[in-house]
């Protein structure tokens, strides 16, 4: 039993790693068709707006779809390598600064855009992977004592 659950954390260690190296490659070494060089939008909603208006699907999907779904697995591992952070205001916080650090060097390095809009996606997209990470978790226990209670 012990090698087994050995096993399943270098597995889910290495899920969060080949995760987090494709996390950083798309964020930082990808390039970006609809950036104009390093500037930053402070003004919470603006872009997700101005997207929305554009009329542009692809342009919908790519960035607003986009940036939820890129999070999603932070929260969703985050709450199997580290069980005493299951808590929405911890996953929040975590999700939040992992993306501000993330705007923080596209702005700085890879002469991007900073837009708060991301981290606000990107925040939401990792707590949706929380409650989806929470919700599997109920339905296993749930499914685990409808078994033992019917086969007595």
């Amino acid at each position: 039993m012990q090698g087994a659950q050995t096993h399943k954390q270098k597995l889910i260690w290495m899920l969060f790693i080949a995760y987090l190296t494709f996390l950083i490659f798309v964020t930082l070494f990808t390039h970006n068709y609809y950036t104009y060089g390093r500037s930053r939008n402070l003004l919470i909603f603006s872009s997700i707006r101005l997207m929305l208006r554009s009329g542009s699907s692809v342009l919908i999907v790519k960035n607003i779809f986009g940036n939820v779904l890129l999070f999603l697995p932070l929260g969703f591992l985050m709450s199997i390598i580290i069980p005493s952070k299951r808590r929405f205001s911890w996953q929040i916080l975590f999700a939040f600064s992992i993306s501000a650090l993330i705007e923080a060097c596209q702005y700085f390095f890879a002469a991007r855009i900073f837009d708060i809009d991301d981290i606000l996606l990107n925040t939401g997209g990792s707590v949706l992977g929380f409650v989806i990470f929470l919700l599997l978790r109920f339905i296993k226990r749930k499914c685990v004592v409808l078994y033992f209670n019917g086969h007595r």
